[in-house]
């Protein structure tokens, strides 16, 4: 048997040598090194290449809900510098949008690979005529085109277009991708790039500890505790052990800063061992853009909403299908079971292999303490923590707790699992155990409106009087415990439809239909909107059907439904026989569409929608502006503004 599979495997590396050298002669203008993709050399740096320069942004960075796909260059905080092409290939595709990549150019190389240029300020030559025909042609100024080999053909090096500021750009910079041919992102920096300059190691800030369930403690207390990291050196570590016990999950605070650059960017790969073995591994080497939204439970959702801080979880979370991990075969959860000592370390490194560690002991405590004494007061609370529902309270005396019970409907009293100090209980409720509609502690009596319990990965709906909740197989990362309630404001005559808990995080957007309880004259007038913190109002839209509304969103929180009857503004900023430039905004909808003519004739207008400005492009530039302007903006409301004026 064995010379029979070595006869099979001999065939087959001989069929393949045999196709891959027809793979190879299909080109034959082309090198080796283009079949090498980790090849140093095989790209060129697209902006001012063979000179120094530095990143704002590198592949793998943790946006608020997405992976950065790529390196963001900067332009000497300018736009208009040239834009080479990183490789011999052809224009494959073309995207314009007032939002994410703004103007963006996408190269196919014979490798396979495909190189993505975005934020761009105009293409060039050939190139940008026909674009700008095709609008004409279209009349819209978002357009996604799509060519084939041969149509426009690219050299290394050749100017594709000039950098900028459009679409989602903070600030002006080039960004720079590139993907497989399965369009999979890879790290630019992986291709030997000399411009950039990095021997600065990652940068760690805090370490997290996370109970996982119900019996886990740290330090003795159920939840989430955060520990300072002292520096030493490059490195990092926690000088006291800390307690833990039952099944917990530890978290990362860190960044990766290049040399003579003040931006935090991404850790690709972070490592995690515990009693010498490995728990944890992430290497963002690619990923797929279809997993994207993930990101929200890679991260710590709650802590990036309260603080901003992009934490790693040091560990797979129920319901992130992330593929780029390497585990222990609990997922990255710790869970000790005898009383000792654990020593850990956390290596983090970045692309150019600069490496920084944080050492820190975990002592594992069978059994939780009764009693724990803290610095401070603990403030009286009622928060849900994964499967858990957590009360701490108030103890009326030194010798007893507080009563608290729970509303199943049933009542049931509870008793604390631990007190704080002396003169807190701490509560701890498992709600697979059953929904409470209220919590009464010493007679004071919370509504929490949990409605359902939803599973995830599978279709549900949920109806009720008031509003019907649609969720599909793929819009839920794990199992949610849905709250609901309704107020009105007589005063504003308002209505508020409170849907979901702000701090869970939704894969996809949800069908929604509300049932107002007051009549709305005018109903193609009114808009879901939901309400921050704040009270400010973001634009949800809804179809009505009779008494009914209908809309979708990818946030719980707080919606009410507003009317909007004010027109769009148009301020003119520049209105001449060679150009025409405006001013728009809207105070409530937001911008629906824009058109713009002259003497009859459609005219394209660039549009940023962060500086509200629109701006003309002629097709033929040397044809001047003459007879009547005529400018129409009309709000997601159908609110319709007009300008008009006359160029002689």
């Amino acid at each position: 048997m064995r010379n029979y599979w070595i006869l099979r495997l001999n065939r087959h590396l001989y069929f393949t040598l045999i196709l891959t050298f027809f793979a190879l002669t299909s080109f034959s203008q082309s090198s080796e090194a283009e079949y090498s993709p980790g090849k140093s050399g095989y790209y060129l740096f697209p902006i001012k290449p063979g000179i120094r320069n530095t990143l704002a942004g590198t592949m793998g960075e943790l946006r608020s809900n997405h992976f950065h796909t790529g390196i963001d260059i900067r332009t000497e905080s300018r736009t208009g510098l040239m834009v080479q092409a990183a490789a011999d290939g052809y224009v494959s595709r073309i995207a314009i949008s007032p939002y994410g990549y703004g103007n963006a150019v996408y190269i196919t190389h014979p490798n396979g690979h495909i190189s993505v240029y975005g934020h761009l300020e105009q293409f060039t030559g050939e190139l940008a005529d026909y674009i700008r025909q095709e609008q004409y042609r279209k009349q819209q100024f978002d357009i996604d085109l799509f060519f084939r080999k041969g149509q426009f053909d690219v050299k290394k090096g050749d100017t594709i277009a000039y950098s900028g500021n459009s679409g989602g750009s903070g600030g002006p910079h080039l960004h720079f991708d590139i993907r497989d041919r399965n369009n999979k992102p890879l790290n630019p920096l992986h291709y030997g790039f000399n411009e950039v300059l990095d021997q600065t190691p990652p940068v760690a800030e805090e370490l997290a500890i996370t109970t996982l369930n119900k019996n886990s403690r740290v330090n003795g207390k159920f939840g989430r505790e955060v520990f300072t990291l002292r520096r030493v050196g490059n490195d990092y570590v926690i000088d006291e052990p800390i307690q833990v016990t039952g099944e917990i999950g530890i978290e990362l605070y860190a960044y990766d800063k290049l040399d003579n650059a003040r931006f935090r960017c991404g850790v690709n790969e972070i490592v995690l061992d515990v009693d010498n073995n490995l728990v944890f591994k992430q290497d963002i080497t690619t990923f797929n853009f279809g997993e994207q939204r993930n990101i929200l439970k890679h991260m710590d959702y709650k802590e990036l909403k309260d603080t901003g801080h992009r934490y790693h979880k040091l560990f797979v979370d129920d319901g992130n299908e992330l593929q780029f991990y390497t585990t222990n075969a609990h997922q990255g959860k710790l869970n000790f079971n005898s009383l000792a000592e654990h020593p850990a370390k956390i290596l983090m490194k970045d692309s150019y292999g600069n490496e920084s560690k944080i050492t820190f002991s975990l002592k594992s405590i069978p059994t939780a303490p009764e009693e724990i004494k803290m610095y401070g007061h603990e403030q009286s609370s009622i928060y849900l923590q994964e499967n858990t529902l957590v009360i701490k309270a108030d103890i009326n005396n030194s010798e007893l707790p507080a009563t608290v019970s729970l509303y199943l409907p049933e009542k049931k009293e509870i008793t604390p699992d631990y007190t704080i100090n002396g003169n807190v209980g701490v509560y701890l409720w498992d709600m697979r155990k059953g929904l409470p509609f209220s919590v009464d502690i010493n007679g004071k009596n919370t509504q929490m409106n949990y409605k359902d319990m939803i599973p995830p990965s599978s279709s549900y709906k949920y109806y009720s009087e008031l509003i019907d909740i649609s969720f599909t197989q793929a819009d839920l990362f794990d199992t949610l415990y849905l709250q609901t309630d309704y107020q009105y404001d007589s005063v504003a005559n308002k209505e508020y439809f409170f849907i979901g808990d702000t701090d869970v995080p939704l894969r996809s957007y949800i069908g929604v239909t509300l049932k107002p309880q007051i009549p709305y004259k005018e109903a193609d007038k009114y808009a879901v909107y939901l309400l921050n913190e704040r009270g400010a109002a973001y634009y949800k839209g809804g179809d009505w059907n009779y008494d009914k509304i209908s809309f979708s969103t990818r946030d719980f929180g707080r919606f009410t439904i507003l009317k909007d009857i004010n027109p769009p503004s148009i301020v003119p900023v520049k209105v001449t026989r060679n150009e025409l430039r405006f001013k728009i905004y809207d105070d409530r909808a937001g911008i629906k569409e824009f058109k713009c003519s002259v003497d009859g004739s459609w005219v394209l207008m660039n549009y940023d929608y962060k500086t509200n400005l629109i701006w003309s492009e002629k097709l033929d530039p040397k044809k001047p502006f003459t007879g009547e302007v005529k400018l129409v903006v009309t709000d997601n409301s159908n609110n319709e503004k007009v300008y008009t004026t006359k160029i002689n």
